[in-house]
């Protein structure tokens, strides 16, 4: 037992299952740009947009022209802590997403309203489509209640029942939250599917 996670890891990497386990990541071939994206969605895991040259935060194209020129990066402890290099800036977003500053970033996103912009950048990082309303206007599963502080409810069905999923700032970030659920995802599939 040990006082911090690291000491605890330390003890792990230092142990022969520790050590083969990260023989095994090296040699793991790295993921293209959609294989990380799926992924992220698999373990339901935000890869959090930014205005940098990559696109996505805690990433940055380090050394251009390497086999690994992304790195992922975030602060811990007050310092930077490099995670890893990758071969795509999707690949280096997951990682930084794994990590505990990475899910804390987006739980923090999460409360902070996206506008309309944010949102459908957002969307396109994580390769979802904001689906429009049957009637042409709007945003599937988005209704908007006038008058209140996030007037934009987002509500699938599930099981039968309608469900409520959330009320937000924009419709973009409603629709964006029904985007990720699992039922805007077959929605987006029997789309994609349709002649």
């Amino acid at each position: 037992s040990f006082a911090t996670a690291e000491e605890a890891a330390l003890c792990v990497a230092r142990s022969p299952e520790g050590q083969e386990a990260a023989k095994r990541a090296a040699a793991a071939p790295p993921l293209t740009s959609e294989e990380a994206r799926q992924q992220a969605q698999k373990e339901r895991l935000v890869l959090l947009v930014a205005d940098n040259k990559t696109g996505f935060f805690g990433v940055r194209l380090a050394k251009p022209g390497r086999p690994r020129p992304y790195q992922s990066q975030v602060k811990r402890g007050g310092k930077d802590t490099h995670l890893g290099s990758f071969v795509t800036a999707e690949e280096a977003a997951l990682c930084v997403a794994r990590s505990p500053e990475g899910q804390a970033a987006a739980e923090k996103a999460a409360v902070t309203p996206l506008t309309g912009e944010e949102a459908r950048q957002q969307a396109q990082a994580e390769r979802l489509t904001l689906r429009v309303g049957r009637s042409g206007k709007g945003y599937f599963g988005v209704y908007h209640k006038p008058d209140r502080p996030k007037p934009y409810k987002a509500k699938v069905r599930r099981g039968g029942k309608e469900v409520h999923l959330g009320s937000f700032a924009t419709a973009e970030e409603a629709a964006l939250c029904i985007a990720r659920s699992p039922e805007g995802q077959v929605v987006a599939e029997k789309t994609a599917a349709a002649p």
